[in-house]
């Protein structure tokens, strides 16, 4: 089993700290991207980055990602093992915006350490943190549910 989803003295069910929410999202490689579509709540899944108090997530120079310019967005990341269904869940909230390299990002000074770069013009989806909380959870297992 991951040694981040389930340490020994986490409780099941409660809160995490911020300093624990920040260690688990840069336990993972990937997240879901929460935003609206028509006003309607909406879904995508992306690698990211979690330095200094942003998230940093990489467009691949796709327009797609020009929606979010200035919007409120949200990344959602997780885990549960799926033999005990105990684990972890981690929402960051804040308001996104477009960069091009890598001026702008905390902890990236160097470009040698810049995420996903593949040239001096890669693009970023980057918001700073302004709201971020999580908790352990615990799935319910129904009688007869042997999965």
């Amino acid at each position: 089993m991951d040694s981040h989803l389930e340490p020994a003295s986490a409780p099941i069910n409660g809160a995490l700290r911020t300093g624990e929410c920040l260690s688990l999202l840069r336990s993972v490689a990937a997240g879901r991207l929460i935003y609206t579509d028509n006003a309607l709540p909406a879904v995508w899944p992306v690698t990211f980055a979690a330095p200094d108090g942003q998230i940093v997530i990489p467009t691949g120079g796709h327009q797609w990602f020009d929606r979010f310019d200035a919007t409120v967005v949200a990344l959602e990341a997780g885990a549960i093992a799926s033999v005990t269904r105990t684990g972890w869940t981690v929402l960051a909230i804040g308001r996104s915006r477009l960069v091009i390299g890598t001026d702008g990002l905390h902890g990236f000074d160097d470009p040698t350490r810049a995420p996903w770069t593949e040239g001096p013009d890669e693009g970023y989806l980057v918001f700073d943190i302004e709201r971020l909380t999580g908790h352990r959870a615990a799935l319910l297992r129904p009688t007869g549910d042997h999965r």
